[in-house]
């Protein structure tokens, strides 16, 4: 194994090729501080960050504490030039480098070390979704508070009535999630509640999508556009004079996860809270299920943790065991849930 010491690289002579190869001083500079703080990672998993995988990357991400989402897109920078430089050396096992697909500011967002300061209590969650007056906009909200996302929200974007069936758990039911990741789709099935399951049957059934959240002025000559029947209970908005120009091909396509996003992002701006996002949600919603389990079960251990993170499909590692000390860290504890329900809890 390569030791590390205070302030050193990780396989020292790779790094110091590769910063020779770049071309002024500062950027030399730039990047040996990013890589410098690979090592301590680097040696705890005996291999140099141009073999890391979208996962250890984003662990190491994690272990950065950075409260900027500029030095965690720098960061990420340095480590996809580094991997692409090192596929030209072939030094990397395989050609492929699991950043070049990351280009959205939201997947950095997952990182920032605030989390504690922008989670939303489940009372806050169900006022959001009740002032929604389409259910399109309610399915997304609700959706990703109860775990449903994946790679650039394809979960959502995927979802069909057919995926859901009924549990043996009352008020609740079972959903069959497929996420477009960079390797191919990967399917799963969790629990939703009986609420979201309404709130689903009837964005199904919308045909109309009211435009701003049904607040637009009486000289407006259309009040909504046109939501085109693309065979998924999420669907794109269209404005009438383009939905008679509308490309048919693109009716059987799922709704893409940007516009999914800006629903979010409206949704927080109609009530105030200019940090609603989808990483957001999902770690309130996260914290929400600790908050039920120690209820519970008057615990919050290895088995609870394990439990949310599969729910939510967030930090799981090869090995089918789970990332949860940064999480935990962060936001995932007593502590926290304290902060946030106080007396509830």
């Amino acid at each position: 194994m390569n030791k590390v010491y205070f302030n050193d690289f990780f396989n020292k002579e790779q790094k110091d090729r590769y910063l020779k190869s770049l071309n002024t001083e500062s950027t030399r500079k730039s990047y040996a501080i990013i890589l410098r703080k690979t090592a301590i990672m680097e040696a705890t998993l005996n291999k140099d960050l141009y073999d890391f995988n979208l996962q250890e990357i984003s662990q190491f991400l994690f272990t950065l504490k950075a409260t900027k989402i500029s030095s965690l897109r720098h960061a990420g920078s340095v480590a996809r030039n580094y991997i692409q430089w090192a596929i030209e050396q072939d030094l990397r096992k395989d050609n492929i480098n699991p950043l070049i697909a990351i280009t959205t500011h939201e997947w950095y967002s997952q990182f920032v070390d605030d989390s504690s300061l922008m989670l939303f209590t489940e009372k806050q969650v169900e006022n959001i979704v009740d002032s929604l007056i389409n259910a399109q906009d309610q399915a997304v909200v609700q959706g990703v508070w109860e775990g449903i996302s994946g790679n650039v929200m394809s979960e959502l974007a995927n979802m069909k009535m057919e995926h859901i069936s009924e549990s043996n758990i009352k008020n609740k039911y079972k959903i069959k999630l497929f996420n477009d990741t960079p390797d191919g789709v990967t399917t799963r099935e969790i629990l939703i509640s009986d609420n979201l399951y309404e709130i689903l049957k009837s964005a199904n059934k919308e045909e109309k999508y009211l435009k701003n959240n049904g607040l637009v002025s009486e000289s407006i000559k259309t009040r909504y556009n046109m939501l085109v029947d693309n065979g998924y209970i999420l669907k794109t908005a269209v404005h009438l004079r383009a939905a008679t120009n509308y490309n048919s091909q693109d009716d059987g396509r799922p709704t893409q996860g940007q516009i999914l996003g800006r629903r979010i992002k409206k949704a927080g701006e109609f009530n105030n809270f200019p940090m609603l996002t989808a990483i957001n949600l999902r770690n309130s919603g996260m914290l929400k299920m600790a908050r039920d389990l120690h209820r519970e079960r008057k615990r919050l251990g290895l088995e609870e943790y394990y439990e949310i993170c599969e729910h939510y499909d967030v930090g799981k590692k090869e090995d089918g065991t789970f990332n949860i000390d940064v999480i935990k860290r962060n936001f995932l504890n007593i502590e926290t849930i304290h902060k946030l329900y106080g007396t509830e809890e």
